[in-house]
């Protein structure tokens, strides 16, 4: 009988491309319900060997819901409020896409309109004599995505995922499109491959801000002091903003994170806006735990708008818990101002790749 059951495996391994004695894949995928009561289905995708770990959550805006490194021989969790979707205030935390927008969109008479009472959590936009809302970073993050693959090889694990325009949508943003985000973990890094194709029967040419609002925990590694976590990035200049976050079209040096600033330095919940990358690098930050855990996220774009535009946009609290390095390709008010803005003629398609990785230095 045990005879029989060692062939029946074989025969199995041998159907699914595999030997007895071959070791576990190094790319896997699988499922997972989030940690609150609401079980949220999400996809998970790992590379064993590099040590890297996503979830992804089709029904929440196809946002990231987790990301898990392995460090010191275990895996740790880094994003704020990993897969966890309990009802609260303010913002989720993880990693949501924000599009067609990056940021609120204001009224040109904002300050009169704000002494008169009114609040102004969301947003609108003019177009062609319309009238328009737009909630504060867009639509993209509050719509269910669909599943169009998940799958594994020697190479990578990957899920894709798409959105299209619907009557609501257009009602809020007056153009045909589809956009796809593929996740893919390989080699040690993770990455959110998007595309954002114009309908050939669109009008005029279409027009947003995207960018990723990935959100860390702050420390990474528990028991670390947050005040000490450091960012890195080679950005020259800052693009400054009103005390409500209007961009004023004014610049200045950005501040001294090239040698590495301690966010305990970073005044809490105010978004510094970075712009002015190295020619022909990449933008990058890299966000560093005393303890010796970092992570690096980078970006690139096929269609980059004109300056004025924010690379990176850092906004968070590390004594409060959290901190978003945000890479962006935009700008805030951006819909109302027309500046910062991917324009995309019908039928074509706008890429934009974001690449999470990690490195460990243990103390």
């Amino acid at each position: 009988m045990l005879a029989g059951m060692r062939m029946t495996l074989a025969v199995v391994l041998l159907a699914l491309g595999c030997s007895p004695g071959d070791p576990p894949a190094r790319y896997t995928t699988g499922a997972a319900a989030s940690v609150d009561p609401s079980a949220v289905e999400l996809i998970v995708l790992r590379d064993e060997v590099g040590g890297v770990e996503a979830a992804i959550a089709p029904s929440k805006g196809g946002e990231l819901s987790g990301l898990r490194v392995r460090y010191a021989g275990r895996w740790l969790e880094t994003l704020q409020l990993a897969r966890d979707y309990s009802p609260r205030e303010g913002f989720g935390g993880k990693g949501p896409l924000l599009w067609p927008a990056t940021g609120r969109n204001f009224p040109p008479d904002l300050e009169d309109r704000r002494r008169a009472g009114e609040s102004f959590d969301d947003g609108a936009y003019d177009h062609r004599g319309v009238r328009r809302p737009m909630p504060i970073h867009g639509f993209a993050r509050d719509l269910p995505w669909t599943v169009e693959e998940i799958s594994s090889d020697a190479k990578s694990a990957r899920a894709v995922l798409s959105l299209a325009d619907t009557q609501a949508t257009f009602e809020m943003y007056p153009f045909r499109f589809r956009c796809t985000v593929e996740y893919a973990v390989l080699e040690g890094r993770l990455e959110l491959r998007y595309a954002v194709t114009a309908d050939p029967g669109n009008s005029e040419p279409m027009f947003f801000s995207i960018g990723n609002h990935v959100t860390f925990v702050a420390p990474l590694v528990e028991g670390s002091d947050p005040e000490r976590m450091v960012l890195v990035t080679p950005a020259t200049t800052e693009l400054l903003k009103t005390p409500y976050g209007i961009p004023t079209g004014e610049a200045q040096p950005a501040p001294p994170f090239a040698d590495g600033m301690p966010l305990g330095e970073h005044a809490p919940l105010a978004a510094t806006s970075l712009t002015g990358y190295p020619p022909g690098r990449d933008p990058e930050v890299e966000y560093r735990d005393p303890a010796g855990l970092s992570i690096r996220i980078s970006h690139s774009a096929s269609h980059p708008p004109s300056p004025p535009a924010v690379l990176f946009n850092l906004w968070g609290d590390v004594q409060g818990g959290f901190f978003s390095p945000e890479p962006w390709i935009g700008l805030q008010n951006s819909l109302v101002k027309r500046e910062g803005l991917v324009h995309l003629d019908p039928g074509d398609t706008f890429l934009w790749t974001v690449r999470i990785s990690h490195e460990s230095k243990e103390s």
